[in-house]
């Protein structure tokens, strides 16, 4: 086997002696290890827990995501297009998601991802992160490797990356591509050793590796990802030109552009899927620039080296906190970027030190908006196309664990480095990281008033001050270079594991899927649609395989967000058609529009609706989330009383039923909940069982006998009768020009309401619910919704969504109620026949007289094109992995 050129003091007998082969180990073992809690159920790892809202017995300490698609895009639709893999079939369409769209093409899903399969299983999600962490490590030890560094230096890089910020904060599609990146830049290493190896080296021409990287990158299914990462590898590209003389440097160019061909070809199949989507898709913000002017605060950058100085994932505590969680994708810790800093200097590796430190400084300047570098980053095509303060941060910390990986190499190797890192990161470093920490806490202090939060607060500051006493104690001159460089990797590791420990181990306890509504569905729903109000929330249906209209997602349909927008809920952002995602309070809840537009809810085959358990979700005012900013809890207990006075409720409706939002401190309230209410001089009372209710769920209370109309004001007081423990009722700011009284024991709460909702009779399009458990009541239409297949005067049969039997005395149109795309083709009797749109929405074909059989198939356009640029991809990156001596005539 040739020998690895060795590079500035590097020898392969240090090599064998340090030993790679741990490294890799340590990559392997540790994200198996640091997940084992939740390998093993000590802690959760279902997004379905949190997300779904199928959940009883939920015991959450925090979330361990900053973005819900953990749930409701990346869980749901990957699971769905693993079980079509699984099942034999390409993932090209998702029938269960609004009226039905693309499902590779969506992208988020990853569809055609290798590691997607892994999503059939219970905690796939679990295993498929833990999967990339480890691809992302072993790389690292090779990108590493392959550049001459020792084994230390690799395995402290791969264990940084593995172990990132954005890895510990975010689950959900843009975590995919990540760990590709070094596999790219282990592709332009091996390309760049090709050029320089002599002939008779037996090297590869490299490719392969860049070609395979960037591949995955795109089936990973986040191309915002890819492409920033992908900005980044070129950076290292450009940076590992000099050395190279003009004729090495045209074949390196030459053959990694053949890489990046390979791999492109490669991806052709989900490229073709996702670009023939776009011109037909609502992207939202994501069109145009968007986000050019999205910016992290500056106060916040003390969170990039203490990410839970502030609390933890989503603590509220600061005013911004809402905003900069929303935007946040990452940190990097203290020990880190302390070594990167000293990992610069170095001679060996010279202009890619440079080039990752710029990458690390610019990126950073671009998330907090420091002026002149942040707008030459955001001049970059497409940067401003997303998120950018999301999605750059595992860029900059895979430069800085390469350049902490470096540092660890130099201390080791060079006299010379040693003393200069013993004089400049010893000494002025400790003392810079001192000042930091005290400007952190003087900054800081005022900012909490909490005692869980002033806890992380002590707790980072303490860790910190640990650290840096730690750093300080290796700068002991009986210390030798190794012993100071493992020293120093340990605590930056250490540090690296126990900081993305906080948001798993800080999870789910315990909680319990109630699945009995979804059960029934699937025998009930046949190939009609049910709209939710709450539970089994939005793609949830594509995860259980229910055909639910509402969606959650992007890019989307672009007639069918217009067709929501102009017949269905014109209060929706767009993005989210769903209990949540309403623009303004004002133009209705989801409820009030599905009442208003009952016809077209029915039009696009709305067989059922399912709404939170213990109200009616046609009664008034229902619907208010306590989880709006400022909530806050009114607790009753002993005699404590609660009183509100409605005065805006409607002149000419009766009052049969009262629902109050409920806290049961993990339904463990008991008890009874007493409830009166009065109109002018007639008042009725009720009162329910505590210990049945759920907590954060309304709790529905039947009068004795309603209130009548009249104009007289409803005021309303519950109090708690027996038990031990309190319960507590919601209460949420008031909406502006709807004044109403809301008091606790008399004392009034100004600018406060209950969150409550008002029952009268079941409106008449409306039967009682068809079925109810702890989770959801459902709902079904007294008048038939329009069917699936439809064809005037003619006896339909079809049991499956793609295919029918029709029976028809003359000739006619069959109307499919299914989206309308390119792609569609249609076979009437083993025969190809046209797809028409039908309305604005859906899918018609022409029938003749007489018995006829449809079949529906969908594949996005120019399909084929994409299987035989797929397989011309995978003999281009096959040979980019061929030996060198064959695949070229230079000397």
């Amino acid at each position: 086997m040739p020998q690895m050129p060795a590079a500035a003091g590097t020898s392969p007998h240090l090599d064998r002696r340090n030993g790679f082969g741990t490294a890799l180990i340590l990559a392997v073992l540790m994200p198996v290890l640091t997940k084992l809690h939740q390998i093993v159920h000590l802690r959760l790892a279902n997004p379905a827990l949190m997300n779904s809202d199928l959940v009883t017995g939920l015991n959450a300490d925090g979330v361990s995501s900053l973005d819900p698609n953990v749930g409701f895009t990346s869980q749901t639709l990957g699971h769905r297009a693993a079980l079509d893999l699984l099942s034999g079939h390409l993932p090209w369409w998702n029938p269960y998601e609004g009226v039905g769209m693309p499902l590779a093409g969506e992208m988020q899903s990853a569809a055609l991802f290798p590691l997607t399969p892994l999503l059939a299983l219970p905690d796939g999600q679990l295993y498929m992160h833990i999967a990339m962490q480890i691809i992302a490590g072993i790389f690292t030890v090779l990108v590493m490797r392959r550049l001459g560094t020792g084994a230390l230096a690799a395995a402290t890089a791969a264990l940084l990356f593995e172990f990132n910020g954005t890895y510990a904060w975010l689950a959900n599609a843009v975590i995919n591509p990540i760990c590709f990146l070094p596999m790219i830049l282990l592709g332009v290493e091996e390309v760049r050793l090709g050029v320089t190896a002599g002939r008779g080296e037996g090297r590869s021409v490299g490719w392969g590796w860049a070609a395979l990287g960037v591949a995955l990158s795109l089936y990973a299914g986040f191309p915002e990802m890819a492409y920033l990462d992908g900005l980044l590898a070129s950076a290292w590209t450009m940076a590992r030109l000099p050395g190279l003389s003009r004729r090495q440097a045209g074949l390196y160019l030459a053959r990694l552009g053949l890489g990046v061909g390979s791999g492109v070809l490669l991806a052709a199949p989900i490229l073709i899927a996702f670009l023939g989507y776009l011109p037909h898709a609502f992207v939202g913000a994501h069109g145009g620039e968007g986000y050019r002017y999205v910016r992290l605060g500056q106060e916040r950058l003390i969170t990039l080296l203490m990410p839970y100085l502030h609390g933890r994932l989503t603590d509220a505590t600061t005013p911004d906190a809402g905003v900069f969680w929303g935007r946040a994708g990452g940190y990097i810790g203290l020990v880190m970027p302390a070594m990167a800093m000293m990992g610069l200097w170095a001679r060996p590796w010279r202009g890619l030190r440079l080039a990752l430190g710029a990458w690390s400084v610019f990126t950073i300047a671009t998330l907090y908006g420091v002026p002149g570098l942040t707008h030459l980053v955001t001049a970059v095509p497409m940067v401003t196309n997303s998120i950018f303060t999301r999605y750059l941060p595992p860029s900059f910390e895979f430069a800085l664990a390469i350049l902490a990986g470096l540092a660890c190499h130099d201390l080791a190797q060079a006299a010379e480095t040693r003393r200069l890192w013993a004089r400049s990161l010893f000494r002025n470093g400790a003392a810079a990281l001192a000042l930091l920490l005290l400007a952190a806490a003087v900054l800081s202090w005022g900012r909490f008033n909490d005692a869980p939060v002033l806890t992380w607060y002590r707790l980072s500051i303490g860790a910190a001050a640990t650290l840096a006493l730690g750093i300080c104690l290796l700068a002991l001159p009986r210390l030798d270079g190794r012993r100071q460089a493992q020293g120093l990797a340990a605590f930056a590791v250490v540090e690296a594991i126990a900081l993305f420990l906080v948001p798993a181990v800080w999870t789910v306890r315990a909680g319990t899927l109630q699945l009995g509504g979804i059960q029934f569905l699937r025998q009930n729903l046949g190939l009609q649609r049910f709209y939710t109000l709450g539970p089994i929330q939005p793609n949830y249906g594509s995860f259980y395989g229910v055909a639910s209209l509402n969606h959650d997602d992007l890019p989307l349909p672009a007639d069918w967000t217009r067709y929501v927008h102009d017949h269905l809920d014109d209060n929706t952002n767009g993005v989210t058609f769903g209990p949540y995602g309403h623009l303004d309070p004002s133009r209705g809840t989801q409820a009030q529009n599905l009442m208003r537009n009952l016809d077209a809810f029915r039009e696009v085959g709305v067989k059922y609706v399912v709404t939170p358990p213990g109200i009616s979700p046609f009664g008034w005012d229902a619907g208010q989330d306590p989880n709006d900013p400022g909530h806050q809890p009114l607790h009753l207990a002993g005699d404590t009383r609660v009183t509100l006075e409605v005065p805006d409720y409607p002149e000419g409706n009766e009052v049969h039923d009262v629902s109050v939002m409920l806290g049961t401190f993990g339904d463990k309230s008991d008890g009874l909940l007493l409830v009166t209410a009065c109109r002018g001089t007639v008042c009725a009372s009720g009162q329910t069982d505590l210990a049945a209710a759920r907590d954060g769920r309304y709790a529905r209370i039947s009068l004795d006998h309603p209130l009548p109309p009249g104009s007289a004001p409803i005021t309303l007081e519950w109090r708690k009768s027996g038990g031990a423990v309190p319960v507590v009722i919601w209460a949420i700011q008031g909406r502006a020009g709807r004044p109403r009284a809301l008091a606790l024991d008399g004392v009034p709460k100004p600018g406060w309401e209950a969150v409550i909702g008002l029952g009268s009779p079941i409106p008449a399009f409306m039967d009682a619910p068809v079925y109810s458990d702890a989770v959801m009541d459902i709902y079904e239409m007294r008048q038939p919704p329009a069917p699936f297949f439809q064809a005037d005067g003619c006896a339909v049969t079809a049991t499956t969504r793609t295919a029918a039997t029709l029976d028809c005395p003359a000739p006619t149109a069959l109307t499919r109620r299914e989206l309308y795309l390119p792609g569609w083709t249609v076979t009437v009797n083993g025969r190809d026949s046209p797809v028409l749109r039908e309305g604005e929405l859906f899918q018609g074909v022409a029938l003749p007289a007489g018995r006829s059989v449809v079949a529906f198939r969908y594949r996005p356009p120019f399909m084929p094109l994409g299987y035989a640029a797929f397989a011309a991809g995978l003999l281009l990156t096959g040979l980019g992995w061929r030996p060198r001596r064959v695949m070229s005539m230079e000397a």
